[in-house]
Parts: C-alpha cells; structure tokens; sequence
C-alpha cells in the first residue's frame, strides 16, 4: 500500500494546475489520496492547500535518489515537467524499478524510444506500466484504434483489413483566436528542444516505436507509409493531416499492435491505420487546395524533425522562439471549458466494419488532456479497477484496456458505438 494513489509531478505548470483543478474533485468522488510534487516547496505548499490535495512533496526528480524516493510514495506518477528529453529519464528509470505506474504527456519520439530501449524489460519485470503519450496525443486516438480493433476481431473472428480515424473540425469559443489559444508555451518548448537535440529521423518511420527485434516492420511500412495527401477512400474527403503531430499516433497505435501480437493476439501486420482531421466544410470552395497545403505543411514540418541539416532547424527555431508563446502560458482560462471535438472512427475489412465516435468537452489540448491524464492516473491506481495485467513501457491503450472507457465520461470524454457505414 503506497502512501498516495497519484503524485502529479510538474503540478504548478499551465497544464499541471489543471490537472489539479479536476483531482480536487474527481479523487474525493473516488476517495483516492494525492499530491503534488515539484522542486519548489514554497509553490507547492499553497497549491496542494488550495485544491485539497492529500500531501505536497518537494523533490527534484532529475536526482536520482530523489526520484527513488518519490517513485515510491506513489502508485502511480503522473509527469507533466516537460519538455520530457534529458529531462524525466531518471523518474522514469525510478518508477521502472519500484513497479510504480507512470504517466506523461511527452509527444517526443526520441525520448519514447529511448525509454523503451532502457527501461522495458525493468518495468515488466517489477509490474510497472509505463505510458507516455497520454494527452491528446495520443491517449483518445490510441483508445480508439484499440476499441475498434477488438470490436471487430469480436464480430469477425478476425482481423480488420484497416482502421480510421477521423477527428472532427475543433469548435472554439468565441474570440478564442490566435496561437495562444491553440498552443501552450510547454508545447512550444518541448518544439524547440526536438528541433535543437532530435536528429533521430524517427518521424519518418511508422515503426518508430515498435519492438526493436519486431520482425514485421519492413511489412508494417510498406503497408502503412506515411501519406498526407487526402485520399478518395477517406472518412471525408478533402482533409488534412492530423494537427499537431502527425508522425505520433501511428507510431504509438503500432506499438499497441506489435505488443498485441507478442500476446498471440492475431493482429495483422499490415492493417492500415490511417488519422485525419476534418476541415469542418468551412473552406467551402476552397477546400481541396487547403487540403493540399496542409499535407505539404505537414510533410514539411516532418522533414524539419528529420533532416540532420542544421540550417533549416535554426530558421524553425528562430520562428519558435519569436511566435511561439513561452513557458508556463496557456489558452485563456475562461475559454477552456467551451471548445467541442469529436473522433469518429471505423474498422473495416471482408466480413464488414464497425464504428464508434468519441464526443468531447473542453480545449483538447489542455482542459480535456488534463482530465483525461487525471482520470488515467486514478483508473491505474484503482485496484479495483478492469485493466489488463500487463507491465512494462506500454501505450496508453494497452496499460489502460478498454473495460473502462465509462469512467472518462467524468473527464468529458464520450465513447459510444454508432452505427458503421
């Protein structure tokens, strides 16, 4: 029995202050203990007194003891001190070894990777589940490919041929305008620490996360290139790349079927997951060509995280750092509760398809994702709790199962079946 069931790292940030605001009341629902942690205790202190928090910790989590002793108060760590490379290694490495649960919100490739080369087979063998990747990027994506997939080998007995995803046209408030509202200055930074350090070329590579000795990867990419250009047998037409990270739902849903087929779970390797995003029919006129320019845009911004040229990295970082809003921003607070999305998605092959839709509340990128990283957190610390036995650095889909999906209605996130077309 750990002295907390969730210790939020990183908790007086933009994204961590609202991750807060929803265990103030959501754990007192739940009667699950938590707190807050960070490196200035005088920050902390307040925080946790003015959300009710169960205790506040000061610790420096880039220390390796440290990080130690933190990974063991907590069933589980949820990790929002990013940017994520060279920085949240060590508390990854602590949470491996003590069999504590981890979850981030990192969107960077390179320290994915890298953490599933170091740090897999301890987390498996200690029953930690490690889940990076769990905000919007790409807890509801991976979730759902994941649903899709079981609902169909259930009706079919069988693996689909294909899965997509379509997320709908965002709907913001009102004089919700500008790259503030759309972008915190922790996404901003964790752009401009990849464009500086991540000369990987892992974006180029659906397989990116897959299994290093995983015997289908060459199958994998030939069956699931990255292509960004609209396609005819689309859920819509005229849509654009998925906004912001493209090159990371694939990578991560892959990962979830590599590690399924390693359970003997006869998915096939070449399935075909393909994302996109609607325009919403308001280009009107006007929508091929911004279909088209966002797929360039898309394709070019993946070359800049690929590219080992220098030159061009400095010129993105130079916009970054001039454009981009800075450390510790974030959207209006007033505005955060009023945005609507939805995911709409269907797995498809010979014997027929299934379908279902996630509807949503709140800036996905912040209100939504703190909830949904929130109510993550309090599932995996929930001995109760339907989820699968698995351990190891895993995906959201995989550490999670989908037994619980109910429970994220309380972070506003609605999963339900509709019906395939």
């Amino acid at each position: 029995m750990r002295e907390f069931d969730v210790i939020v790292v990183g908790a007086s940030g933009y994204t961590g202050q609202r991750v807060c605001e929803y265990l103030a009341g959501r754990a007192r629902e739940t009667g699950q203990r938590w707190a807050v942690a960070g490196r200035r205790a005088e920050v902390l202190a307040p925080l946790a007194e003015l959300h009710q928090a169960s205790g506040a910790i000061a610790a420096d989590c880039t220390v390796p003891a440290e990080a130690a002793e933190l990974a063991a108060r907590g069933a589980v760590i949820t990790n929002l001190a990013g940017p994520y490379y060279g920085r949240a290694e060590t508390l990854v490495g602590a949470c491996a070894a003590a069999g504590t649960h981890y979850l981030d919100l990192t969107g960077e490739l390179v320290f994915v990777r890298g953490i599933i080369d170091r740090f897999h087979d301890i987390a498996r063998d200690s029953g930690a589940r490690i889940a990076p990747v769990a905000g919007y990027e790409a807890l509801p994506f991976d979730l759902m490919a994941l649903a899709l997939l079981e609902d169909y080998m259930d009706r079919h007995g069988a693996s689909p041929a294909r899965i997509d995803l379509l997320a709908g046209a965002m709907q913001p408030p009102p004089g919700a305008t500008g790259l503030g509202e759309m972008i915190s200055g922790g996404t901003a930074e964790t752009m401009r620490v990849m464009l500086e350090n991540d000369f990987s070329g892992l974006a180029e590579d659906p397989t990116a996360l897959n299994p290093a000795d995983d015997p289908d990867r060459a199958e994998i990419r030939r069956a699931m290139p990255y292509d960004m250009a609209p396609r005819p047998d689309d859920l819509e037409p005229w849509t654009m790349p998925i906004f912001p990270g493209p090159y990371l739902h694939p990578a991560v849903v892959n990962r979830t079927f590599a590690l399924l087929r390693r359970e003997q779970v006869p998915v096939s390797a070449s399935i075909h997951y393909r994302e996109r995003m609607s325009m919403g029919g308001r280009a009107g006129a006007f929508a091929a060509p911004a279909s088209y320019l966002m797929s360039v845009n898309a394709s070019v911004m993946g070359w800049l995280s690929s590219t080992s040229l220098r030159f061009p990295r400095q010129i993105m970082k130079s916009v970054a750092d001039r454009y981009f809003p800075k450390p510790g921003s974030g959207p209006s607070l007033e505005n955060l509760d009023n945005w609507h999305w939805n995911i709409i998605g269907r797995a498809s092959g010979p014997a027929g398809n299934v379908a279902m839709q996630l509807d949503a509340d709140g800036h996905p990128g912040y209100r939504t994702t703190a909830n949904m990283i929130a109510e993550a957190a309090l599932i995996l610390a929930d001995p109760q709790a339907k989820t699968p036995g698995r351990a190891g650095v895993l995906t959201p889909a995989l550490a999670l199962g989908t037994a619980e999906l109910p429970r994220f209605a309380a972070a506003g996130l609605r999963f339900s079946a509709v019906e395939a077309s």
